[in-house]
């Protein structure tokens, strides 16, 4: 389970994140939602470790990661899907399928069920990302 606990942060003198507090269960879905300029896009960096919190709490399966680099909050199984078309455009298909099991030991396969959900891309595995369509990158 992911729980944040009090998490503040401000960007200059901007109070952006003010006490905020949930949990998020492994095997559920949790939404974030609000309006544009809420804080939204800080909450991600802060949970990344891409942006300090100033106060608060992060714990992702009882583990402390409020102070952790990026590196080990991934390690942990923390991860980050953009909404954009956030992928590198040289690389092949599977080059970039391949970027997301960096962190795993070397030989690691593609879990079958990603082909399961998009077989489009099992047929598109020598082609390069930034030749796909718009849809098919994101």
């Amino acid at each position: 389970m992911l729980k944040v606990d009090k998490l503040n942060q401000y960007y200059s003198g901007s109070h952006i994140l003010r006490d905020v507090s949930f949990e998020a269960p492994i095997g559920k879905v949790t939404t974030l939602l609000g309006r544009n300029g809420v804080g939204k896009t800080t909450l991600l960096k802060v949970l990344l470790g891409l942006v300090p919190s100033r106060t608060g709490s992060i714990s992702f399966e009882g583990k402390d990661l409020t102070r952790a680099p990026s590196h080990e909050r991934v390690r942990a199984g923390i991860g980050y899907v953009p909404q954009g078309r956030e992928i590198f455009p040289r690389l092949t298909v599977l080059e970039n399928l391949q970027m997301g099991l960096a962190t795993r030991p070397g030989g690691t396969r593609i879990p079958e069920r990603i082909f399961e959900m998009f077989p489009v891309l099992k047929q598109m595995l020598k082609r390069r990302g930034g030749d796909l369509s718009g849809g098919q990158q994101q």
